[in-house]
């Protein structure tokens, strides 16, 4: 059984810009992007799980999305925000269903998208890390264009988690 999540990949400009907010917060070594559906475990194949989120992603017609500012979740975790349009909830929503016929659990708390720069802070470290991005204001757009699947791999020193598609 192996340990999967699904995102919303980012457009290399706006990656490389989270990212390098991500490296000077130590943030996890993971591609900065949206999540769709937090970690889950996946008896099956990883082409059947492939084969659901690229048929899920094609029934939808294209959409945008936007985000734009700062947030947090308390003092633990700082983000960009994303704008939770009605596109993007209802594919969240439709993905959702399609892996729970899998045996995926729903996510029981609100969906609330966003792109993680900081997680585990200390109430210190959240506040140096507020005065730090007191001068930056994300503000971006693009196409949906794919979900992207990361799985949880053996890294030497521990694990991380690496998109595959």
């Amino acid at each position: 059984m192996e340990s999967y999540f699904i995102g919303i990949t980012l457009p290399p400009a706006l990656e490389a810009e989270i990212e390098a907010w991500r490296r000077r917060f130590h943030a996890p070594r993971t591609a900065p992007h949206i999540t769709l559906i937090p970690p889950f475990q996946w008896d099956h194949s990883y082409a059947e799980l492939a084969a659901v989120v690229q048929s899920t992603a094609s029934r939808r017609p294209q959409f945008t999305i936007r985000g734009a500012g700062i947030g947090s979740f308390g003092k633990a975790v700082l983000f960009v925000k994303v704008e939770p349009s009605p596109e993007l909830l209802a594919f969240q929503r439709d993905l959702a269903g399609e892996l729970e016929q899998f045996g995926v659990p729903v996510e029981t708390r609100p969906y609330h998208p966003h792109i993680t720069l900081a997680t585990r802070l200390t109430p210190q470290r959240f506040q140096a890390y507020v005065e730090e991005l007191a001068d930056y204001d994300p503000s971006y757009e693009f196409s949906f264009t794919r979900a992207g699947i990361f799985q949880l791999i053996d890294a030497g020193r521990g694990k991380r988690w690496q998109l595959l598609s």
